[in-house]
């Protein structure tokens, strides 16, 4: 590993820490402030002090038929503009995610100092293809003075409209969900280095909770303003796992009405975490994790979304054939997931097919090895996986094509995080072959996401590169950038998803054609505990 690519102590704009964050966390020019100073992380209890600080303060505004209707925000900003700054500027987006017209919902704006109101000039970004984010821009008119205020309310984001992870405030069961994306609007020129978030509950009655990704009720989070529109939050009558006098590293809170047991599911949810935890390694102990669940009567119902330290699963009404069942517990295992897996630097569209891939992989495999998955069950999940990628329009789509097509169909956006899981079990293949079965791909992912972790290395798509390169004592730059960013197909080696199955040549018929890809079937004589047994030891 000598001969890789990386910059010592260097951090990109979204460095080390903000790398555990799924890849939907977009470093323009709002995301990237995020970034800067790792927003998973809150600052001890004692509250900022009044230099280079900002406080803020969220109340959810109940409307005549009991929902809410908006957040109302009050914050207080200290400090100065950044040097080289000469006018304060804020930012929302416009878009985030397709989530649309967020910027349009923030009513009743006020800045103030000690001059009185202050008047600004406005701009936006140009819009951006396939739902990605892009912002407006107010520019104030006048020199400020510190400390200012600033208020506004933000109106939920309304039914309808396009399909899109749950980054928009939405009313649920009484309560409100989304993330700090989907309603704020923030300094982004001031010097402030950490925040200071409050909640007041007034609306919902006793008993109701106001909690984010960064902590239950008031919380300092270290880091730019902009660090909290990297964070979920729920506030109303949500129920809680574990009960809140219960001390614990792993937390859900949820809104509305699910039709599995949403206790039981979440302690099978934190014996996977502390699963990941032993299996992953590299972060011990693992940090705290909030998981958010909400149901929504209305479009768009949302997804599963990981950000830092925490998740989002948004869904619809249960159907009649859904009562009773488990939650979707892949789906639980992939954002949980994303939390040790993080990413590369880089453009979104060129790089998601790490992050997504290498969380897919692990999402069929770790759960198996860890025996929560039994052997028909990991057959099946593997069988689908084949699938969807090889009866996949964007099958052989390049990475700017797939994200120029963006959140607008989902089959096609979703063609990287199949190609990427593909890739890293031949991987796992290849570098058990190339070391005699002594090395795994587990134990290249721990020693590279150790450097990363302490600041040693900007995983780029070089450095992994290098980094593979080096195991295999073959040059793997140009197989990866064939395969990921020109959109080569991959057939995996048969042992590829372990010993205890094997890929085969397959003909895959859907919606009427037919497409040569591959299946996977069991070996008999190997046990499920046998499948991985050689890696055992690592």
């Amino acid at each position: 590993m000598a001969n890789a690519r990386y910059r010592v102590g260097s951090v990109a704009a979204c460095g080390v820490r903000s790398l555990r964050v799924a890849g939907l966390v977009f470093c323009t020019l709002m995301a990237a402030a995020a970034c800067q100073a790792a927003p998973g992380e809150t600052a001890p209890a004692a509250p900022a002090g009044p230099e280079a600080s900002y406080e803020i303060t969220l109340r959810p505004e109940l409307g005549e038929d009991g929902m809410v209707e908006a957040i109302a925000v009050t914050s207080r900003l200290h400090g100065d503009l950044k040097d080289g700054e000469t006018r304060l500027k804020l930012s929302a987006p416009v878009v985030y995610v397709n989530v649309m017209g967020i910027a349009d919902r923030i009513l009743d704006l006020r800045v103030t100092d000690e001059a009185g109101p202050v008047a600004f000039t406005l701009e936006q970004d140009d819009p951006v293809p396939g739902g990605f984010p892009y912002f407006r821009h107010w520019t104030a008119t006048r020199d400020v003075e510190f400390p200012l205020d600033i208020s506004y309310r933000a109106l939920v984001q309304p039914e309808g409209g396009p399909s899109g992870p749950a980054f928009g405030i939405r009313p649920s069961k009484g309560g409100v969900s989304g993330s700090g994306a989907g309603y704020m609007i923030v300094p982004v020129n001031a010097e402030a280095s950490q925040s200071v978030l409050e909640w007041d509950l007034t609306e919902f009655g006793p008993g109701a909770v106001g909690v984010t990704t960064f902590g239950e009720g008031r919380v300092t989070v270290n880091g730019p303003p902009a660090a909290l529109m990297q964070g979920w939050l729920m506030a109303g009558q949500a129920g809680q796992y574990p009960p809140a006098e219960e001390e614990s590293h792993f937390r859900a809170y949820w809104l509305g009405d699910f039709p599995f047991d949403v206790a039981a599911e979440m302690a099978y949810a934190k014996d996977l975490y502390d699963f990941f935890g032993e299996f992953f390694a590299y972060l011990d102990p693992a940090p705290d994790y909030r998981v958010f669940l909400r149901q929504l009567d209305t479009e768009p119902y949302g997804g599963a979304t990981a950000l830092a330290n925490s998740f989002m699963l948004s869904r619809g009404p249960a159907l009649p054939e859904e009562m009773g069942g488990h939650s979707p517990r892949s789906t639980l295992a992939h954002e949980m997931i994303h939390m040790w897996v993080g990413g590369l630097s880089g453009e979104h569209v060129l790089t998601n097919w790490f992050s997504e891939g290498l969380t897919t992989y692990y999402e069929h495999t770790a759960p198996f090895r860890a025996g929560r998955v039994p052997m028909e069950e990991y057959v099946s999940e593997l069988n689908a996986l084949s699938e969807r990628y090889y009866t996949n329009p964007a099958r052989e789509m390049s990475a700017i094509e797939i994200g120029q097509v963006g959140f607008n169909d989902g089959r096609i956006r979703h063609a990287p995080y199949e190609r990427g899981a593909l890739y890293f079990a031949d991987l796992d293949s290849r570098i058990r072959a190339a070391s005699g079965g002594a090395r795994t791909l587990d134990m290249l992912l721990r020693e590279v996401f150790t450097l990363r972790e302490r600041g040693d290395v900007e995983l780029t798509i070089e450095a992994w590169s290098d980094f593979v390169s080096a195991e295999l004592g073959a040059e793997e730059e140009a197989y990866v950038r064939a395969l990921h960013i020109d959109g080569q197909m991959i057939y995996p080696a048969s042992d590829a998803f372990g010993a205890c199955v094997r890929g085969v040549p397959a003909t895959l018929e859907a919606e009427g054609d037919t497409f040569e890809g591959m299946q996977w079937e069991r070996v008999e004589g190997v046990a499920p505990e046998a499948c991985f047994a050689s890696m055992a030891a690592d």
